[in-house]
């Protein structure tokens, strides 16, 4: 499964790592906006000194560290998969500080999203309807783990970034749902 943020601001988050192991006991604990952005300021230095040089400066929205939206694809053109993989393994003890929930699109340490609970499905079948309503007529209702079954589809290609219907209408039924996305099968 991957993650998308539906408000289209890129995650810092989609700088870490694909398998993390148990949070720290920082991470688990609650954190100031401030020193989430300090701590988020080390990790952006982190991966410029490690390869990445031009990761552009976190900010925090809703306690969460996001990258200015767009970054991550133009990162993800420049560089390599390997080379993400040398930074990130550098980075990891910086990236175990961060408090569950806080990387832009629900990550931790690197693991997969928090999974949704049963008001999230509903509040994601909204926003399904919403999308459908709004001119991207194939879009599927979540499954059950509140997944959206994109893979394999011509939609799984698709992105808000760079399709003007999504992106459309994404902006409108954010009201319904403004967190990540799952795709999954």
């Amino acid at each position: 499964m991957r993650c998308v943020a539906a408000t289209m601001l890129v995650a810092l988050a989609a700088c870490s790592p694909g398998a993390g192991g148990e949070p720290s006991a920082a991470a688990s604990s609650s954190m100031s906006d401030e020193d989430l952005l300090a701590l988020g300021r080390q990790i952006v230095q982190c991966m410029r000194d490690n390869g990445i040089p031009d990761v552009p400066e976190p900010f925090v929205e809703e306690h969460r560290l996001q990258l200015p939206a767009g970054e991550q694809e133009a990162l993800e053109e420049k560089y390599t998969d390997e080379q993400f993989d040398a930074a990130r393994t550098a980075c990891q003890g910086l990236y175990d500080q961060v408090p569950q929930g806080a990387m832009g699109d629900g990550e931790t340490d690197g693991g997969e999203p928090d999974p949704p609970g049963p008001e999230d499905v509903d509040a994601l079948r909204k926003f399904a309807q919403c999308l459908r309503d709004n001119g991207v007529a194939e879009w599927p209702d979540p499954n059950s783990e509140g997944a959206f079954p994109l893979a394999g589809t011509p939609l799984e290609k698709e992105n808000p970034e760079n399709s003007p219907r999504l992106k459309a209408a994404f902006d409108v039924c954010r009201e319904h749902w403004s967190g990540a996305i799952m795709i999954g099968k």
